[in-house]
């Protein structure tokens, strides 16, 4: 450690020694009166300025306002800062809170509601300053029942001064608190940092151990927002390094701060330190006339995640002086701040600062890295303190640095010491317990799964026998013998992360590796080692097959179907039987593809002619063991039929309408019911969770059963949808809640006798949620569904009261997906070509009509809800492997957004389940669940746009860009979705997009209060979807 660099003082400011903030603006008013703190461009282009005097008299303002309402408060007044406030203001907010000795705790509106509950209960606040004006953005049902003060206006603060009597200076312990942030809660909750006087002190000192002197420099505080830790200490840098904040003018409300606007007010308040976050960076790079603009800072300071290398690269060859800002909440800043030039090195490595006392701890595994912990010591105290070393106090940040190779004192940030592994899709595989598992296998020395970015995971063995993995036989019974340990790792594994046979890589026993003091492979250094062989793993698996299996020497019947049961059982971990579906018993996507090239190898291995004629989508269209087999015999013999045309479908259709719609047994009066009892279908997922909510939240419903599918605890399964989805998970602890799980197409659903004749004896309300979602699947696959509901219509005209329990079936406007006329009406729809065409769609016109045919021959009165597209929410949380999000990562990484033209009356997820609840008093027997106030899609992707540094491209370019990506092979999870996308048709800005009509819905809001007085979509909406993606990992 070196002491401060002397300060070079310049005229006008006089360095401050006492160690009291609050003290110190009393010294800057004192001493440094007409030093610049704050400069802004005004409207017509003048540069204006406030001084420290100036300044100071606004804190006095503050803290004297606080004292007067506060200060007979029988404990110290812990007061956090919510809501949307221009850059002075919410500065003067701070030092007002600090001048007058009070906690501050900035708390980002990006949280959720339950976020920012958590954290003003864990910081243990008594106040709330929240905006003078009325800000939607402020979740009030989480601040609850906290004193709100209002905050003074720009204008209050820095209006005409009227003589004030002198506010008593604060004399706090050097360890008492100061300020309260927050971490960023990308994994649960943020969590409380609370950052002691001491602590922030030695935080305002961190610039005056930099090479360069920044008194009288003009500082760039446009960009990161001033609730983050590295906002907030602008402000206290100011205090102790004399720097000059150019903010934007002090508007209300304030402005957006996108990129353009950022670099065009630092430019215009002639600032020469720029701070802003990558994503701009990023996006000035490929602007014409910025890179001029950016060579002129004196440094361009990066902070809070990595930069892309091309940028970097291209900035610094032209000139642009980059500086890594490298840090935590809990620490600081942790690199040096700021160095006069970047490393000749490498613009992406720092100095770590010279105030701190780190200690490197050497990782076996990885040569050169090192994971960092932070002692406390005289120039530096963390806010945390979770280990001990050498007798002394530190922070472990769990934070690996990489050391340059020639020049020891140089470092980058390399990741987390617990990383996951991070798939395109945006799940993550956690490879220690699957590990685990295999290595327990004799067979098998070392395991090393991988699949970052990449759709799935797979796994590097290194056999306890080696031998050359060139030798493809050895190859192929290495990995029969081993299966069954991989089967054992992927029982317990989530789809994403289990692993196919044809995934497992084999490792060469003459390549050397790097082993760590226990023996085993350094994790990444092997990886790395491996890379080309894992591409082209990874290329090959579209068309890559199980080669391995034997193809039959004549395809009859017999051998077809012991080919294709061998097929199904490499690739999927339970064989189910000849005439199941085996979507049915979870066959996924990326499965149906393995089984779909197996048996076209198989097919070209015996020279049958005609395969380029066979659909894509044959292994959904035959879903089976046994259709599949009969589909191999007449592709082998000549007598493959023609692919199924709309006919064949339509066909289909009303052959399972007609299976499913006979001998519907007589309803039997008894008598009326007392209490109003729900049972409820498929609440595990996000609408039937959030439906859940609802019912038992209503004071109405006295019994709730919610009935799901068999498999892990039910118990477990419902919390953690609760979790996932933010909701308040102690509802679930109602003594009215019963969870249930069976099977709809099993006898009395596979309950025991005396449960389901309880439950039919006491239910009122049945509201059929559950559905399985895929797109892909052929009605057959469906059938199970369709059987369920017939089920549910028996079990409802079989119940015990006066009249059938209502019943309400949650359908799809897509059932419209044909429709030729100007507007879907909420209405029958006896053309089955409307709704044919899409498996699932047909599904639920298939049990539409089953509802009409027993409203026209029963007493059941069903209600049929056709739900449009559902959005984010609570929280914005929305599911990432959906279309939607996937659109917005992959625009991400294309560097553009799509334009779309058309409106959009998407619902919020949860506003669709309390609309739901009360549509099941409907008169009315079809409604559709859709937005009463559909709003321009261009508008909404403008704020995203905003939101993710975007620029809008037209949409065929975007296409253009997704497509190039598909063929390049770049990693992009949008190529996924390339068929989707590809079919959006053109429409005009009037018209829905993404559906061929506008949809009707004067039922839906003639029967639910709630959703006719539900706001349109806005900027709210998009802060949510984005915050929650951006903390799921799925959006950066």
């Amino acid at each position: 450690m070196k002491s401060p660099l002397p300060l070079r003082t310049t005229p006008g400011f006089q360095r401050p020694e006492s160690t009291s903030l609050a003290e110190i603006f009393i010294t800057h008013a004192q001493d440094n009166p007409k030093h610049t703190l704050f400069r802004y461009v005004e409207v017509d282009g003048t540069l204006s300025t406030i001084s420290w005097a100036q300044a100071v008299q606004a804190f006095d303002k503050i803290a004297r306002s606080l004292r007067q309402q506060l200060g007979n408060a029988a404990e110290k007044p812990v007061i956090a800062i919510m809501g949307s406030f221009d850059h002075i203001t919410y500065f003067s907010l701070l030092g007002g809170m600090l001048r007058a000795g009070y906690p501050a705790f900035p708390i980002s509106p990006r949280n959720s509601p339950q976020a920012i509950s958590h954290l003003l209960h864990s910081a243990g606040c008594t106040h709330v300053i929240v905006p003078n004006a009325r800000d939607d953005s402020i979740p009030q049902a989480a601040i609850g029942n906290l004193p709100q003060i209002p905050a003074p206006s720009f204008e209050q603060l820095f209006g005409a001064s009227t003589s004030v009597d002198d506010i008593p200076v604060p004399s706090p312990e050097q360890d008492d608190v100061a300020v309260i942030l927050h971490s960023s809660g990308s994994v649960k909750f943020p969590k409380v940092i609370k950052v002691s006087h001491r602590s922030l002190r030695q935080c305002g000192l961190w610039l005056d151990y930099g090479e360069i002197d920044v008194c009288g420099q003009v500082w760039s505080a446009h960009n990161v927002p001033t609730f983050h830790f590295a906002g907030v200490m602008q402000l206290i840098w100011a205090m102790f390094s004399g720097i000059t904040l150019a903010v934007f003018p002090p508007n209300s409300p304030a402005g957006v701060p996108t990129p353009a606007r950022v670099l065009d007010e630092a430019i215009a308040t002639r600032t020469n330190l720029l701070y802003c976050v990558p994503a701009f960076l990023e996006i000035w790079a490929r602007e014409p006339g910025r890179l001029a603009s950016l060579q002129q800072f004196k440094s361009v300071m990066f902070v809070g995640a990595p930069l892309q290398p091309a940028v970097g690269d291209f900035l610094s060859k032209n000139g642009v002086r980059l500086s890594h800002i490298y840090g935590l909440t809990e620490t600081g800043g942790l690199s040096m701040m700021i160095p006069e030039y970047p490393p000749t090195e490498g613009w992406d490595y720092f100095h770590l600062a010279p105030h701190i006392d780190p200690v490197l701890v050497p990782l076996p595994e990885l040569p050169d890295v090192y994971r960092l912990i932070v002692k406390k010591c005289a120039t530096h105290t963390p806010a945390i303190l979770n280990t001990m070393v050498d007798g002394v106090p530190a922070l472990d940040t769990n934070d690996l640095l990489v050391r340059h190779p020639d020049n020891d004192k140089l470092w980058k940030v390399y990741g987390r010491e617990d990383d996951q592994i991070m798939h395109s899709n945006g799940e993550k595989t956690n490879p220690g317990p699957l590990e685990g598992i295999i290595l327990k296998d004799p067979k098998i020395k070392h395991a090393i799964m991988f699949g970052r970015s990449k759709f799935n995971a797979g796994i590097l063995i290194f056999p306890a026998e080696p031998f050359d993995p060139a030798d493809t036989e050895r190859v192929a019974d290495f990995r029969r013998d081993i299966w069954p340990s991989i089967q054992k790792a992927n029982d317990i594994a989530p789809s994403h992360s289990r692993i196919f046979k044809e995934m497992i890589l084999v490792a060469d026993p003459l390549r050397p590796i790097e082993l760590t003091a226990k023996a085993t492979p350094r994790r990444q250094p092997t990886i790395e080692a491996y890379r080309n062989e894992i591409e082209e793993i990874y290329a090959s698996v579209e068309s890559s097959s199980l080669t391995h299996i034997t193809t039959p020497a004549l395809f009859d019947v017999a051998a077809s179907l012991e080919f294709v049961r061998k097929v199904i059982a490499e690739v999927m971990i339970k064989v189910p039987g000849e005439e199941e579906d085996i979507f049915q018993h979870g066959c996924d996507s990326l499965q149906a593809t393995w089984i779909r090239n197996s048996i076209l190898h198989a097919l070209r291995r015996a020279q049958i002619s005609g395969l380029a004629d066979i659909p894509h989508d044959f292994v959904y269209t035959h879903p089976t063991i046994r259709l599949l087999a009969i589909y191999l015999v007449q592709i082998a013999s000549g007598l493959l039929s023609p692919p199924s045309t709309p006919l064949d479908r339509t066909v289909r259709m009303q052959e399972m309408v007609l299976k499913y719609s006979q001998k519907f047994p007589p309803h039997s009066p008894g008598i009326d019911a007392t209490e109003e009892v729900v049972f409820v279908t498929g609440t595990t997922g996000a609408l039937g969770a959030y439906l859940l909510a609802r019912l038992l939240s209503q004071s109405e419903f006295t019994r709730v059963y919610a009935f799901n599918r068999l498999g892990a605890s039910i118990q477990e399964r419902q919390r953690s949808s609760f979790s996932t989805h933010g909701i308040d998970v102690s509802l679930l602890t109602s003594p009215k809640l019963r969870l249930l799980a069976g099977d709809l197409t099993k006898p009395k659903f596979g309950l025991p006798t005396v449960e389901f004749e309880e439950i039919r004896s006491q239910v009122t309300c049945i509201i059929h949620n559950a559905w399985q979602v895929d797109f892909n699947l052929s009605l057959s696959s469906f059938e199970p569904g369709i059987h369920g509901t017939r089920n549910l219509v028996d079990f409802a005209l079989t119940a015990p009261h006066a009249n059938p329990p209502q019943f309400i079936f949650v359908s799809t406007v897509g059932v419209y997906r044909n429709f030729n006329g100007t507007v879907a009406p909420e209405a029958k729809i006896p053309d089955v070509h409307t709704s044919c065409g899409q498996g699932y769609a047909e599904s639920k016109w298939v049990c539409e009509q089953i509802l009409e045919i027993a409203t026209d021959t029963t007493v059941l009165r069903p209600i049929i809800v056709r739900s449009g597209q559902l959005s984010g929410g609570v929280g914005g949380v929305w599911k990432t492997s959906e279309w939607f999000p996937t659109l917005l990562r992959s625009s991400q990484v294309l560097g553009h957004l799509p334009e779309i033209p058309g409106c959009i009356s998407w619902l919020p997820i949860d506003h669709a389940a309390q609309a739901l609840v009360e549509m099941r008093l409907s008169d009315n027997r079809y409604l559709h669940l859709t937005h009463p106030h559909p709003v321009p899609f261009a508008q909404i992707l403008a704020l995203i746009a905003e939101d993710l540094h975007l620029p809008v491209v037209p949409y065929t370019t975007w296409l253009s860009s997704l497509q190039a990506a598909s063929s390049s092979g770049l990693d992009n999870p949008g190529t996924r979705l390339l068929d989707f996308f590809g079919a959006i048709r053109a429409v005009s800005d009037q018209e829905e997009a993404f559906f061929p009509v506008p949809l009707a819905n004067e039922n839906a809001l003639r029967n639910s209060a709630f959703l006719s007085s539900v706001p349109a979509l806005d900027r709210r909406d998009v802060t949510a979807w984005v915050g929650y993606l951006r903390k799921a990992g799925y959006l950066v």
